[in-house]
């Protein structure tokens, strides 16, 4: 289930956590693998993985990737990404619901990625969330852009017109 304020914001909450585990449940009964070959095969515990698909604990990227790779499916399709932009990443704001004066730019290919990747670092700096039913914005600010978008946007711009830019 998705909750969309907009076409370029979601709210993400619980129900994130329960489609990605009926995603991982789904995939694990595909391949004809129960609990214990998945949990052996993915490197995390047995216990931790039934906390996962019973939606007992947040689902980090790690682990996500983990599972991805032992499920033979990318982390897109196990938390149902939608790719906002062909071309590249993009930008999102993300902010938790009961604090919307506090809002962080994240880069993405989705705003499910924006929000793992954005959850990542908040581990990483050792925030803890106040309650596992905490509630999430992800909203699209930001496109990749080709050069030929560019160019036919502005079609009187130069190559002199263009900014120097380092060597790749």
């Amino acid at each position: 289930m998705r909750y969309f304020e907009t076409q370029t914001t979601e709210r993400i909450g619980f129900d994130f956590y329960c489609d990605i585990a009926n995603n991982i449940v789904e995939a694990r009964k595909q391949l004809g693998m129960t609990q214990e070959k998945l949990a052996e095969k993915s490197g995390i515990t047995l216990s931790r993985l039934v906390r996962m698909e019973n939606v007992q604990i947040r689902i980090g990227l790690d682990d996500l990737k983990k599972l991805s790779n032992a499920l033979d499916v990318t982390v897109d399709w196990l938390i149902d990404a939608q790719i906002d932009s062909q071309i590249g990443e993009c930008m999102y704001l993300v902010w938790e619901e009961k604090m919307p004066d506090f809002k962080l730019y994240q880069r993405g290919t989705s705003k499910r990625m924006a929000f793992l990747l954005y959850d990542k670092k908040l581990k990483e700096c050792g925030v803890r969330y106040s309650s596992g039913r905490d509630r999430f914005f992800v909203q699209l600010v930001g496109v990749p852009v080709t050069e030929k978008e560019i160019q036919s946007k502005f079609p009187k711009r130069t190559t002199e017109d263009l900014p120097i830019e380092p060597d790749k």
